[in-house]
């Protein structure tokens, strides 16, 4: 194997080395605003008569081999300032750095400062990449209140976010959910701190970045480990700027619901040493109080004439959490010399989700469909449980990413190399949950002389149902609760992932066509573990009276009152175990802490091979990617009983190989009208969850559950076609279309042992063949009982279309009136289809028909004023039977923010989040039956900004 690879990395080198001419000379040098302080990324520069362009990098660097000597005219084409050019006399190595924009004060350079400033640089890296993307620069971040990145990414094309609390914290781009894409940290993928691959993008701060980049085009030399694009977070550098920078920052927010007010700060330092060593240092600390209240339901059925029924239970909760962030970057760059440079980046970020959760449920409400009435709006059921409940958990979340890397030129050859580590942890290790139970109400009601035992739930408002009866008053009576249960978890999930790449170009003529031709390698070696703990106590009756210290939820928003017990401080000595009369359920912890317990290392060894050309107005990219992947799974198998001694270690490999092409071009019809179009092909690989080898029977042994390490990943057909136009200086307006056809998705699913016309079971065997998953490693005696298996398979095809709008202006070209004032508008609609396994179709999961944003502001002379929404559309959580799917419902959020610029270094903000207190809402089937709902309230925060 290794041997192919050698031949495949030979075979491109010889290639990239067919097209051989004399040597050259080299042009290189910088793009810079007027003042030569402020690097200009994403400027196209040109050299008149010889049909060579290029980009400017981060640094706003640019660099061309292979130029005849004598005299050229080198253009700079930026967005947001006039084209200039420059003659230059090329002998040997020649260096020009230009300068670009109007000679004015800092406050009044849109090149540089304010929103103007982030509109430029991202339309200008946009119009100037050969895929198709969407940036974010460092000014672009800091337009809107955003607290985690996945906020901000909420407001980039096609691209939508899940919330917790609050607060964004995965991405879907397309319609294509979170462990269906990619993230990375300057390029290097992203670990999951789950038991799954979506990244969380809710514990890195905002503040740390100076830019996202989502690439939703994949060129051969990415990794190909996605179905929407890839969202890559770029951190700090020291030759982002000239010179020395320091940013002091510090805010404040306030929550209506909290009524905390929540700490937030962050330092950046960078500096640049003898022209050649940059060091960057940035440090954030918040420390954000959160309080939702929430209510929500199990499960609902339908009666015999169709009318919808609350058949499970009903929950209200109180949280009360904080969320602690500590971020640190550390970046070093080297220039070795003109033609060397060397980068050490290092991020590390902790996020501490400090919860406190009480809920209060009524149980089992089913009896509603024999001994209740039900109306379209009302449900008149007995009441036989109540809960009271209390988790108190501490979850611990890290990221850390390293990179040592560097790029070194020779001649008209490019040399990239990298070795990486990344590692992600989840520590939900201090999580105790203490319950509650009034059991056999109706005895107690009868006891009471109540002649009414049973409660009335109106859902006339279906967000916040009402309950009431007289019932009631012995429900919120603590002391009839006494302690049910008392759960401890301490659970670790840890994803390692070491990578190394070297990657080498060179520029090349065929004939009169520059052509760069490049060729890579890639070695990622990932392992992921799951290891729960969970320890279930029974207990004597302990009445919860001495529990309580305070009956009811002060400022509760929704229908019914919330207690406020049982009260965690109260309960701590109990929880630890202080208390007599504790009893492990020995069953229930053995099965719990190992059932899903898994180790899975993943191999991925990668090669491409591809050619960019320069056709004149069309620019070409085109080549292919291969990916082979080899996995090793175990998992745990309780064979007989849930005792660990009959636990068995089951161990899997897997091993394909994908070859996946892509074809990137750009056409530009001028300066102010670019086409573009994509195909390429990607792959995502089974989630970890679903292909750890666990197997686990019920107590009955008549259910089976397991994973399915047999899975294929998911392939994928993408295409792109988009045209942009930028009439003026500040303004784009494009319009873009994509496809996507996606083979072996994987669902979830569940194999029913059926009765034969006699009323036996099918033979066993029969029922084994049925199914198709792996149950060969089991014996007949084993599966003799089986009657159900649940597991995932790969199903047919799913398709996703869509169609992007985006559309940017600076308001002085329409009408000079308007001097500074800005607007920004993106839609995205989408539709898809994916078929079940039971031959359903269904929309795909999280993908929204319908996202929008609208933002408008004014930036001129010290002011900064925006004001924003966005929209997104409802879409599919989760499957269930069919008219009973759980929906997340649509969300309008409105946002404004406020800054004034006392002077060049000192700036004061204010800002507004969630102004029209939108809550969150999660239905079965139809917005009429509850499934969660959730309010967080308005959040207001301001803060103060120092910058030298």
């Amino acid at each position: 194997m290794k041997f192919r690879y050698s031949k495949l990395v030979s075979t491109a080198l010889i290639s990239a080395g067919l097209a051989q001419i004399a040597a050259a000379d080299i042009v290189r040098g910088q793009v810079t605003d007027a003042s030569g302080e402020a690097p200009l990324a994403g400027a196209i520069v040109r050299i008149e008569g010889l049909n060579r362009s290029t980009t400017t990098d981060r640094y706003g660097d640019y660099r061309f081999a292979n130029i005849p000597a004598g005299e050229h005219t080198v253009t700079v084409s930026y967005i947001g300032a006039a084209p200039v050019s420059e003659t230059v006399n090329v002998q040997n190595e020649t260096e020009l750095d230009m300068r670009v924009g109007s000679d004015v004060r800092y406050l009044d350079n849109v090149l540089v400062v304010g929103s103007a400033a982030a509109q430029a640089g991202a339309i200008n890296q946009q119009r100037a990449a050969d895929a198709i993307i969407n940036v974010i620069d460092s000014d672009g971040l800091g337009n809107f209140p955003d607290t985690t990145v996945a906020d901000s990414l909420a407001r980039v094309p096609g691209l939508s976010i899940e919330t917790d609390q609050g607060e964004g914290r995965y991405v879907s781009i397309r319609g294509i959910n979170t462990d269906l894409i990619a993230a990375s940290i300057n390029g290097v993928r992203t670990p999951s701190p789950e038991d799954r691959r979506g990244v969380l993008l809710d514990g890195v701060p905002s503040d740390l970045l100076d830019g996202i980049t989502v690439q939703k085009s994949l060129t051969p030399d990415v990794d190909a480990d996605s179905l929407g694009g890839v969202i890559d977070l770029k951190t700090i550098s020291a030759f982002d700027r000239d010179g020395r920078f320091i940013r002091a920052k510090i805010e404040g927010a306030y929550n209506e619901i909290s009524e905390d007010l929540s700490p937030k700060a962050t330092l950046t330092y960078s500096d640049v040493f003898n022209d050649r060593l940059g060091v960057a240092l940035s440090v954030n600390y918040q420390d954000l109080a959160i309080e939702a209240h929430n209510n929500e339901t199990g499960e609902w059925g339908f009666l015999d004439d169709g009318t919808a029924f609350l058949n499970d239970d009903y929950e209200q909760r109180w949280y009360d959490l904080n969320r602690e962030r500590i971020g640190f970057i550390a970046n070093f760059d080297w220039r070795v010399s003109d033609n060397t440079e060397l980068y050490l980046r290092t991020l590390y970020n902790n996020y501490e989700d400090d919860e406190v959760r009480n809920k209060f449920e009524f149980r089992d409400l089913d009896d509603a469909e024999d001994d209740g009435v039900v109306t379209a709006d009302t449900q008149t059921v007995p009441l036989n449980e109540m809960d009271a409940e209390v988790r108190q958990r501490r979850e611990i979340r890290q990221i850390q990413t390293y990179a040592l890397g560097g790029q070194s030129y020779w001649q008209e050859w490019n040399f990239d190399y990298e070795v990486s580590y990344a590692y992600a942890e989840e520590d939900d290790s201090d999580n105790h949950d203490v319950t509650f139970r009034f059991e056999d109400i109706q005895d107690a009601a009868a006891d009471a002389g109540l002649s009414d035992s049973d409660v009335l739930i109106d859902f006339s408002n279906p967000k916040k149902p009402k309950f009431s009866g007289p019932l009631l008053d012995l429900v919120y009576d603590p002391s009839n609760y006494f302690l049910d249960a008392f759960e401890e978890e301490n659970t670790v999930n840890e994803d390692t992932e070491t990578s190394a790449r070297f990657d080498i170009s060179r520029d090349s003529l065929i004939g009169d066509t520059p052509v760069e031709w490049k060729a890579g390698m890639k070695l990622r070696d990932r392992e992921k573990t799951r290891d729960a703990n969970v320890t279930f106590h029974e207990a004597d009756d302990f009445n919860l009276s001495p529990f309580v210290d305070k009956q009811l939820v002060s400022g509760w928003r929704l229908a019914n009152p919330m207690p406020a017990w049982p009260d965690p401080d109260l309960t701590r000595a109990l929880r630890n175990g202080a208390g007599e009369g504790f009893e492990l359920d020995e069953d229930s912890t053995n099965f719990d802490s190992l059932a899903e317990d898994f180790t899975i290392d993943e191999q991925i060894l990668a090669a491409y091979a591809m050619g960019t050309f320069d056709l004149g107005n069309l620019t070409l990219i085109a080549g292919v990617r291969m990916e082979d992947t080899k996995t090793d799974l175990s998992g745990n198998i309780f064979a007989e009983e849930d005792d660990p001694a009959n636990v068995e270690r089951r161990d899997v490999s897997n091993d394909y190989t994908h070859w996946l092409p892509s074809v990137n071009a750009k056409y530009a019809f001028n300066d102010k009208l670019v086409a573009r179009g994509a195909y390429y092909a990607a792959i995502v690989r089974p989630s970890f969850g679903q292909m750890a080898p666990f197997t686990a029977f019920n107590d009955d042994r008549d259910e089976l559950e397991l994973g399915n390490p047999g899975l294929d990943p998911y392939e994928a057909d993408n295409f792109d076609l988009s045209l942009e136009y930028y009439p003026t200086e500040l303004s784009v307006l494009s319009v873009g279309i994509f496809y996507k056809e996606i083979d072996n998705g994987i669902f979830p699913a569940t194999f029913t042992r059926d009765e034969t016309d006699a009323g036996d079971l099918v033979p066993l065997s029969d029922f084994i063949a049925s199914v198709p998953v792996d149950l060969s490693y089991l014996t007949l005696d084993q599966l003799a009982d089986v009657e159900e298996v649940n597991s995932f398979i790969n199903v047919g095809s799913s398709e996703i279309s869509g169609i992007e709008f985006n559309y940017v202006q600076s308001l002085e070209d329409l009408n000079e009136m308007l001097d500074g004032f800005l607007v920004s508008a993106n839609l995205t609609l989408t539709d898809s289809d994916s078929t079940l396994p039971d031959g359903r179709e269904v929309p795909f999961l999280k993908q929204s028909e319908t996202i929008w944003n609208f933002a408008i502001g004014y930036d001129k002379g010290p002011w900064d004023l925006r004001v924003s929404a966005n929209y997104r559309g409802d879409y599919v959580d989760e499957l269930f039977e069919e008219d009973l799917d759980r929906y997340t419902d649509d969300r309008l959020l409105v946002e404004a923010s406020a800054k004034y610029s006392v002077n060049d270094h000192f700036q004061l903000y204010l800002e507004g989040k969630n102004l029209t207190d939108e809550p969150e809402y999660y239905y079965f089937g139809s917005e009429r039956r509850l499934s969660q709902y959730d309010e967080f309230g308005t959040t207001v925060v301001f803060g103060a900004r120092l910058t030298y």
